[in-house]
């Protein structure tokens, strides 16, 4: 297929892209809504995947933009999220997509969603660390480059966990709250699932009304180190 990949955080972008390339689709990314809007105005698409976090126009916004353009209804759309919280899905299921991907992008998932099929629930229990995320990728790409790709997750999870700290400490619940977003999408994404699932639960607890987000911050904060370790040592490893 041809496919629009609308994603803002590189790694992420990086490594869905590598994943759909290696499946042999031929894929334009993109970073921010407003590239996503163009790009479908001068592209024939089967497939769009457009993340909802988008700077410069948010993903559903972009969504109602695209369906507005005289090609507009052709390309299936389909949301790609790390939310787990009513609004967030909300906004997905509200703006005229197709469907909603949970992040991380899997080929298996994407082929369920485009036969018009449910994906498998997520398993009750689920490991701290997935292991197969950085086998496939060690087996999409050269070991250099997964080591690097790899290597910048956890430089991008420090950086985000820094923002996040410092958005918490000065009571900036909407920064925070994309942080916490952002990291679940890129800890997905590399494997690290406990941290996504420590990141989903701040998210939604920064959307409730009076949020005291001091518990699941420190739970996040120590689930953090942890996952920079992991990704660390698989990055010195090569990827393996």
């Amino acid at each position: 297929m041809h496919i629009l990949l609308a994603e803002d955080e590189t790694v992420t972008r990086l490594a869905a892209r590598a994943l759909l390339e290696r499946a042999g689709h031929r894929v334009v990314a993109v970073e921010d809504g407003p590239t996503a809007v163009a790009a479908a105005a001068g592209n024939a698409f089967d497939l769009i995947l457009m993340d909802l976090g988008l700077p410069g126009l948010p993903g559903d916004d972009a969504v109602r933009a695209i369906r507005r353009q005289p090609n507009g209804a052709a390309p299936r759309i389909l949301m790609l999220t790390a939310s787990a919280t009513a609004q967030g899905r909300s906004r997905c299921d509200e703006c005229g997509a197709d469907g909603i991907l949970t992040k991380p992008l899997r080929l298996d998932v994407l082929s369920t969603a485009l036969d018009g099929r449910s994906p498998a629930a997520s398993p009750a229990t689920e490991p701290a660390f997935d292991e197969d995320a950085i086998t496939t990728m060690r087996e999409m790409l050269p070991a250099a480059r997964a080591a690097e790709l790899i290597g910048k997750a956890a430089t991008v999870l420090r950086r985000h966990g820094l923002v996040l700290d410092e958005a918490l400490a000065a009571g900036d619940m909407a920064t925070a709250g994309a942080m916490a977003h952002k990291i679940a999408g890129v800890s997905g994404q590399y494997g690290c699932l406990a941290l996504r699932r420590a990141a989903r639960a701040l998210e939604g607890e920064l959307e409730r009304p009076g949020a005291d987000p001091a518990r699941r911050a420190s739970e996040l904060a120590g689930i953090l180190a942890p996952a920079l370790e992991f990704l660390e040592r698989r990055a010195a490893a090569g990827g393996s």
